[in-house]
């Protein structure tokens, strides 16, 4: 497949290379199944727009449907019982409350209530925008507590090609987050070189100096890349990049942090109650004395200029505090 190249509509800042591996990996696996079939709201929004090449040669399994979350998300379920795989485009993240309940009580459920049918694939994508308390927000935690999920978030366009890949080949429900903040332009050259399928539940880490770090690094998403811009390749760090934040690579952890001795969680989610508070309480239930620090998101409405909403994150300076002053 050749990408096209056509002017694109930009309401919002975002990347593009993530986008367009996303689109080539659903492009592929159309190609080589039938019974993919791609949902998303209204004409001339993100659906149409970040897959030319799918809505021209796949037209007939490209559809617009009406502005409501939950029933697309209902519809897809529907239609994954008759051996469709669907993938629903809900747009932004913030969209996914509105389709909570059948998520998480009825997709979610499915192939453990139904165990004599042949397992149903689903996969539902979102992007994490700025800008404005209602469409800003970062729920990935959320569905990392409900049984049946896996909740995907890659930081680069190798990333998430191989994890959409995974996501459509493998049964089950996926939750696919793109972040719609990481730049291309800090993307390295290895990091856009597409390859294959990407096992979920496999985290990306990358050694900086000896066998001995001076600490480990957990980080997902645009924080991997805001960590990577900070911290360059001069200090001595494990840095893990999650990929997915369900399930999570606890070995690559716990074996990093048992040369180190020290964990640094970076999340741009919401601290309190997140995904750093999981993973530190996990590493100091089964490792004592490991010293651990977290940094992550403010618990406040989302301010309404991208600039305000940047600031809730963890910053530059925060980063090299929390790494140099143990």
């Amino acid at each position: 497949m050749q990408l096209l190249e056509q002017p694109r509509p930009v309401p919002f800042q975002r990347n593009h290379k993530i986008r367009d591996a996303i689109s080539f990996a659903i492009y592929q696996m159309m190609e080589r199944d039938p019974s993919i079939h791609l949902f998303g709201e209204g004409c001339g929004v993100k659906v149409h727009y970040d897959a030319p090449n799918i809505e021209r040669d796949f037209s007939d399994r490209v559809h617009t449907l009406p502005i409501s979350e939950d029933g697309n998300v209902n519809f897809a379920v529907g239609a994954s019982l008759l051996g469709v795989k669907p993938v629903v485009d809900i747009i932004t993240a913030d969209f996914l409350y509105r389709a909570m309940d059948s998520i998480c009580n009825t997709a979610a459920k499915l192939n453990f209530v139904r165990p004599d049918q042949p397992p149903s694939t689903i996969v539902i994508r979102a992007e994490f925008l700025t800008g404005g308390p209602t469409t800003g927000q970062r729920p990935e935690a959320l569905f990392c507590h409900i049984p049946g999920l896996d909740v995907v978030i890659p930081s680069t366009p190798r990333d998430a090609h191989g994890l959409m890949r995974n996501a459509l080949e493998t049964p089950g429900v996926t939750l696919f987050f793109e972040d719609r903040e990481i730049r291309d332009d800090l993307l390295k050259e290895t990091d856009c070189r597409i390859g294959g399928r990407l096992a979920v539940g496999y985290a990306l880490e990358r050694r900086n100096g000896n066998d001995k770090p001076d600490c480990t690094v957990v980080t997902y998403g645009l924080m991997r890349q805001v960590t990577e811009e900070v911290l360059g390749s001069t200090l001595n760090i494990d840095l893990i990049d999650l990929r997915s934040i369900y399930p999570i690579d606890w070995m690559a952890i716990r074996g990093s942090v048992r040369r180190s001795g020290k964990l640094l969680v970076i999340e741009p989610d919401v601290q309190y109650g997140g995904v750093g508070a999981e993973i530190a309480a996990t590493i100091a239930e089964g490792q004592p004395g490991v010293r651990i620090k977290r940094l992550g998101g403010r618990r406040a409405t989302i301010p309404a200029t991208a600039d305000q909403h940047r600031r809730m994150i963890p910053s530059v300076e925060e980063i090299v505090h929390a790494v140099n002053n143990w």
